[in-house]
């Protein structure tokens, strides 16, 4: 597929379908334009190979439109994460956007880990993660937000973030998380975030959902944990610092998620 040259690293795409062939997990398909970048599938012996998406420039900024494709066929069972943060640079007026739309087949296992937005100080972003679930698919995922280059004193500097996560399991919807920052509207009052600086959402969808959501419980009794329907978890933690944040989510992206 030709980009035109102006739009090289600004207007990118990717796209990736992980399916089985003889009992193992591969990538089957893959494509991606500037800035994404992928990693061959790591760890192949396991039955939980593992693939890491890059970005090959320093963040997304204004004007930026970049969108992810992910497809994990029947039978599968791969774990994605980021390489690092994704950084969102001053926008000059102009708003950044990126989607994720992921599909899960039946019987099928995804672990997606994404690291944590960081808007710098003047940018603006909109983000739409979707996510399909066929029945019987298996999922964990992790997404998070910080209210700016916190260690640069850069609080709630930012223009606007906007976020959208839905998760529908089996063509019906099942989760959906939206909001709309605007560090203007004070989102530190109680009712929002108070003197917090980084937040983090957890989903998992699998049969055993209520016994991991009472395990997670205790090790993590600061956070929200619900048991949204008989299949489907959600986690919520809104923390002060980086070590609490990225030990939360070590327990939840280390909890089990049958890969057989």
């Amino acid at each position: 597929m030709r980009v035109p040259l102006a739009d090289v690293g600004r207007r990118g795409r990717m796209s990736l379908t992980v399916g089985v062939q003889n009992g193992r997990t591969i990538l089957k398909e893959s494509y991606c334009e500037v800035p994404f970048k992928i990693t061959h599938l790591l760890d192949t012996a396991s039955a939980t190979p593992h693939i890491i998406l890059m970005h090959c420039t320093a963040g997304l900024f204004g004007g930026d439109d970049v969108e992810c494709s992910i497809r994990v066929e029947s039978g599968a069972s791969v774990r994605i994460t980021q390489q690092s943060a994704t950084r969102i640079h001053p926008s000059a007026g102009r708003e950044a956007r990126q989607r994720n739309r992921i599909v899960v087949e039946s019987g099928a296992n995804l672990q997606f880990y994404l690291e944590p937005i960081i808007p710098f100080a003047d940018s603006s972003l909109n983000q739409v993660n979707t996510i399909d679930l066929h029945a019987d698919a298996r999922l964990a995922y992790w997404e998070g937000f910080m209210t700016g280059r916190v260690g640069r004193g850069e609080r709630w500097q930012f223009q606007r973030f906007t976020s959208e996560t839905r998760l529908s399991i089996d063509g019906k919807l099942a989760y959906l998380d939206r909001f709309d920052l605007l560090p203007e509207e004070n989102p530190s009052s109680r009712w929002a975030m108070r003197n917090a600086d980084y937040l983090g959402t957890g989903l998992y969808v699998n049969s055993d959902c209520r016994s991991f959501s009472a395990r997670l419980h205790e090790q993590i009794p600061e956070a929200g944990i619900d048991v949204l329907t008989d299949t489907l978890a959600a986690v919520r933690v809104v923390v002060t610092n980086g070590p609490d944040f990225h030990r939360f989510q070590k327990m939840f992206t280390s909890s089990f998620l049958p890969s057989t």
